[in-house]
């Protein structure tokens, strides 16, 4: 072989080598990331019909939550539309709550943009009311709105395709910091 045509071929070699290990590797990567998450919690936190975050921003529409005890909330989520010199989409977004006794809480974002945030997984009441739901362990990370200092609306879905899909989660708290509300709404209108 020529001198020039040499170093042609060593590099050529050594291509085709790193391409074949980095073929091997991710084939070893896939297997393993498949084992630990068989062996993990994500598959134990989302079995069955249950609901987990989602990432996407919540849908627009009407969404509502009636409770047994005459408690209602209602949020709507408005059309989307450019922010003004940036690549942000803003949605205007309000939320009316209405207690068992009657008093009405409303928080209006005339430009609400998406971000992800880490929420407190749900949780029953008793673990709200104990403050448990506060802990920073086992927050997940779901795509909010922030209406307001005090109130979220974030995206969920099902884990299987379902009637209970998808749903927005309604959480507001108080002056303390400690989660007043959490209720998941069911989408009643697209517009």
């Amino acid at each position: 072989m020529s001198e020039s045509i040499r170093p042609a071929a060593t590099a050529a070699a050594l291509a085709v080598l790193m391409v074949l290990a980095g073929c091997r590797g991710r084939e070893a990567r896939r297997d393993s990331v498949a084992v630990v998450a068989l062996a993990g919690e994500v598959t134990d936190a989302c079995a069955g019909d249950s609901l987990r975050p989602a990432t996407a921003a919540p849908a627009a529409g009407l969404w509502m939550y009636e409770g047994a005890s005459g408690a209602r909330v209602a949020a709507m989520i408005g059309p989307q539309r450019a922010v003004d010199r940036s690549l942000a989409v803003a949605r205007p977004v309000e939320t009316i709550e209405v207690s068992n006794t009657g008093d009405t809480i409303r928080h209006v974002a005339s430009a609400a943009t998406v971000s992800l945030e880490l929420l407190p997984p749900l949780g029953t009441v008793a673990t709200r009311r104990t403050g448990h739901a506060d802990s920073t362990i086992g927050q997940q990370p779901a795509a909010t709105y922030a209406v307001s200092p005090r109130v979220r609306l974030a995206a969920y879905e099902s884990c299987v395709p379902s009637p209970r899909s998808p749903r927005i989660r309604y959480l507001r708290r108080d002056a303390a910091g400690k989660i007043a509300t959490d209720v998941l709404l069911r989408r009643t209108s697209d517009q």
